[in-house]
């Protein structure tokens, strides 16, 4: 509901300010961008998020390991066969979309390729019990909402950082925009969905013993000492990505975004991290 109240909240001002400030065929321009946003927002925003991600899509011969996992979990939960994608990121992440009833399953392509079938099972469950639950719609309006946030300011800025022709001051910029646009994207989340989400996630995956098991050994593989994931490394890959595209940045905006495997695979897990 919160995250539904900000978005209807974000296009009254945008529709207040258009009929404040324009007229005539500008304000006629602005009410028809308007709309196409609108239709996006209702009726595409799993395919915005897919373009936010630069996924593609996986055919069955491709990762036929991935397609059995994804069919026999959608089967065992009684919910739709997803579509299936892959993304190029940093780090280990898998996402659950969810729009006009169409699900879609989005794995990092360094997950994809070091999970073994098993875990894959594991993954496709925790994914589409988001489904199962009715949970999914809800995290898609979101992460749409702040991948667009995301999109917008780094398109805007770039467009005005090609007048600049020393690469320093654009890579100074860039670095600074992450900076100011990651804690308003993280407090955004936390107002939006927050870690009740991702508890609420953890007490269903609970009731079903054996995948929460095998939930806890994917952890084990995944997991990482904790300075990789500190403030401070994750501040020095968001430098690091300075020397990269704007899709690339945007890319990295969704990933840093608080994840339940941050929360299912912590420390407090009954299974413990092997030392690294």
């Amino acid at each position: 509901m919160r995250v539904t109240f900000l978005i209807i909240l974000i296009f009254l001002f945008m529709a207040l300010s258009f009929w404040v400030s324009l007229s005539g065929f500008m304000f006629a321009l602005a009410a028809a961008f308007l709309f196409l946003v609108g239709v996006i927002t209702v009726g595409y925003a799993d395919t915005s998020i897919l373009f936010y991600l630069g996924a593609r899509e996986i055919r069955s011969t491709d990762e036929p390991a991935f397609f059995k996992a994804a069919s026999q979990e959608a089967y065992k939960l009684s919910v739709s066969l997803p579509k299936l994608y892959f993304y190029n990121g940093t780090l280990d992440r898998g996402f659950v979309l969810e729009s006009r009833h169409t699900q879609s399953l989005v794995l990092s392509k360094s997950l994809l390729e070091n999970c073994s079938p098993e875990e894959l099972d594991a993954i496709c469950f925790e994914l589409l019990l988001q489904v199962k639950k009715g949970m999914a719609s809800k995290r898609t309006k979101v992460m749409f909402l702040l991948g667009t946030m995301s999109w917008v300011t780094h398109s805007f800025v770039s467009l005005f950082m090609r007048f600049i022709p020393n690469k320093e001051v654009r890579q100074s910029t860039d670095w600074f925009l992450n900076y100011l646009l990651h804690p308003w994207m993280n407090l955004i989340f936390s107002f939006t969905l927050g870690e009740a989400y991702f508890r609420k996630l953890k007490s269903f995956i609970q009731d079903f013993p054996i995948e929460d098991e095998m939930l806890g050994r994917l952890g084990l593989k995944l997991r990482r000492p904790k300075m990789i994931h500190s403030l401070p490394s994750r501040k020095l890959i968001e430098l690091s990505s300075i020397t990269r595209n704007t899709h690339f940045q945007n890319i990295l905006a969704l990933e840093f975004l608080p994840h339940e495997w941050d929360l299912l695979f912590s420390s407090e897990d009954k299974l413990s991290a092997p030392q690294v």
